[in-house]
């Protein structure tokens, strides 16, 4: 069997990730590693086995690609992703897919054109405690869902980042870590229909929000609260919390916990959060779907909504109020 060739493009924190998970699969060959910066591009390769090309187009010009992973700022991904879709190279893109719904849409308009898979890396989706919450919630074992709330709250200097330059990045911690927040939420409570938000006083000297609170109406009727910061010192054991009328389930980074009842004490669901894992899932289960044994386990709706709630949630901090979201499921792009 020929092992499927992948690309990185991106070669950061995240692309480093990348590597080293693709780097560890069976029947995936590394093939080739795109950045700008030379040395970090000369480390990666010498590690990985794969060849090191400083110039995005060269990868599909002079090597067999099956698919490519975009690892790369969020405002080069329309451009990057057509070149290869257009190829016929499939795409997987790192969060947030882009800056804004129309750029999206334009990008899945190109894979759809060209019969090709663009799917999002959204990797709280192939974390087994999440996965775990939502067939629990499906089976009815908290009873009726009262409300949630996810978390992602830590201390991180953004300057110099380009994270905080809102050229590149599209805005700050909302397109950052909200764009996991929602679709954490559209996977475990249904769509996002509305959007509250508000942006906290800035901490830090940055062009871009570092702290927002954002409230979540979906079409469940399961509100959820989402509490996003690069700059406040708090820490959880949890990222996600999930109040039913039968009792509470907590998803948290080294363990998941479910309390049964108002005077229960909890008990462990769950082994909590693995980043090698939860990468190592998400690049198999591409590898299936760009090979065509599967079906994606985040489709066209999942990645155009995540980027469409984040839209609601600036149009709702500029204009104050609650802002709708439209409706995804199969949307014609």
């Amino acid at each position: 069997m020929t092992p499927y060739s992948l690309g990185i493009v991106g070669a950061g924190a995240i692309g480093t990730v990348h590597v080293n998970t693709a780097s560890a699969l069976d029947d995936v060959k590394l093939t080739a590693i795109c950045d700008e910066r030379y040395d970090v591009l000369e480390t990666l390769t010498r590690s990985s086995g794969a060849r090191a090309y400083p110039e995005y187009q060269q990868l599909a010009l002079e090597e067999r690609l099956d698919g490519v992973i975009l690892c790369t700022p969020p405002d080069t991904h329309p451009e990057l992703a057509q070149f290869y879709l257009e190829r016929g190279i499939d795409v997987l893109c790192e969060k947030p897919l882009a800056t804004s719904g129309d750029a999206a849409r334009t990008m899945l308009a190109c894979a759809q054109r060209n019969g090709r898979l663009l799917m999002l890396a959204s990797k709280f989706r192939y974390v087994p405690d999440l996965a775990g919450a939502r067939q629990l919630i499906r089976e009815g074992a908290l009873g009726q869902i009262r409300h949630a709330e996810i978390i992602f709250v830590s201390n991180v200097d953004m300057r110099g980042r380009w994270n905080a330059d809102p050229a590149r990045s599209g805005g700050g911690v909302v397109i950052d870590n909200g764009s996991h927040a929602a679709d954490i939420c559209r996977y475990l409570f249904g769509p996002v229909v509305s959007v509250a938000a508000v942006g906290y006083k800035r901490c830090e000297e940055l062009s871009v929000e570092d702290s927002a609170y954002l409230y979540l109406g979906t079409q469940t009727g399961t509100g959820v609260t989402v509490d996003l910061s690069w700059s406040l010192d708090r820490s959880f054991p949890y990222y996600v919390r999930i109040f039913g009328e039968r009792g509470r389930l907590c998803v948290g980074w080294k363990e998941t916990t479910l309390t049964r009842g108002a005077g229960g004490h909890p008990t462990v669901v769950g082994a909590g959060y693995s980043k090698a894992d939860a990468f190592a899932f998400v690049q198999a289960d591409f590898v299936a779907a760009s090979s065509g044994r599967s079906r994606p386990r985040v489709d066209t709706a999942d990645a155009l909504a995540s980027v469409d709630v984040v839209d609601a949630a600036y149009a709702s901090i500029r204009e104050g109020g609650r802002t709708a979201v439209e409706a995804v499921e199969g949307v014609a792009v």
